[in-house]
């Protein structure tokens, strides 16, 4: 196994379970950071896994403590109370990576989504682009990320409507004919 330890925040996440396996089956020592990581003192997946909340400089510290590189693969779809698109992709991803700055990492990954724009009208979008920019300050040398949208076993998407086509007899189409 490689010397070189990777952090992922939100590596229990859809997408950030797959890269920490990924990066795990590339060699690379990985470190899973979440606000619910699976098991004290790891997981099956010989992946370690400690609490970080991306809200709180110790936890993050932490986290990315003596990590090569870490992979921000923290994401926000629905506004619910304090946390915001504005305070997820702009907020606590400059924190992030000004922490695994200051920490001596070498590598930041950072992901993004298609389209991010700090000029877009939609707040989703506009956060996206005021959080590269904040990610790029914080970290100069930071890798973007910007998926395209992504589905598959245990998604936001495919999966809940799978499960509805399964549990509803009538499921209506919309379109033009």
């Amino acid at each position: 196994m490689s010397e070189k330890l990777v952090t992922v925040i939100g590596g229990t996440g859809f997408l950030g379970r797959r890269v920490a396996c990924h990066l795990r089956d590339a060699d690379f020592a990985v470190r899973i950071a979440s606000r619910h990581p699976p098991g004290s003192g790891g997981n099956a997946l010989g992946i370690e896994a400690v609490p970080a909340d991306v809200d709180d400089d110790a936890s993050v510290e932490t986290a990315v403590s003596g990590a090569w590189a870490v992979v921000n693969a923290v994401n926000l779809y629905v506004e619910r109370g304090t946390y915001t698109f504005r305070s997820i992709h702009v907020e606590a991803a400059e924190r992030v990576a000004a922490i695994a700055h200051r920490a001596g990492s070498e590598r930041i990954a950072h992901v993004s989504g298609i389209g991010a724009d700090a000029r877009s009208a939609s707040p989703y979008i506009r956060s996206r682009g005021e959080g590269e920019a904040a990610v790029r300050h914080a970290f100069p040398l930071a890798t973007l990320i910007r998926p395209a949208v992504m589905f598959g076993p245990g998604d936001a998407f495919v999966t809940p409507l799978s499960t509805m086509l399964r549990l509803t007899p009538v499921f209506p189409l919309f379109g033009r004919g």
